[in-house]
């Protein structure tokens, strides 16, 4: 089976996008409860109703319509995310706050 460049593409970026994506569970495992959302939502941007129409097409017969908002507001805030950490402009010179040297015995 041969896989198109535009194919690849398209998986990989969901591949990047779908760990940013998991729910924080509690300690019993069971899902943490949702931070109240606030009152007006920002629409989704192009990028997250792009990828939200590739998730539509792979799976749409499984999701409701409301999951389905739900998907693209995930996708959305993900990569709202990554943008606020992609945005500090660091220099050569900045380091971390910590710096790691391995224990080489007493």
């Amino acid at each position: 089976m041969s896989v198109s460049r535009r194919e690849f593409t398209e998986v990989a970026a969901l591949a990047a996008v779908l760990p940013l994506l998991a729910r924080p569970r509690s300690s019993s495992g069971e899902p943490a409860a949702a931070p109240a959302a606030p009152a007006q939502q920002e629409e989704p941007s192009a990028e997250a109703r792009a990828l939200g129409a590739w998730v539509r097409a792979r799976y749409g017969d499984r999701l409701t319509a409301n999951q389905y908002a739900e998907v693209v507001q995930d996708i959305d805030g993900a990569l709202r995310r990554a943008a606020r950490l992609n945005a500090p402009a660091l220099t050569n010179a900045d380091e971390p706050d910590m710096i790691f040297r391995a224990y080489r015995g007493g």
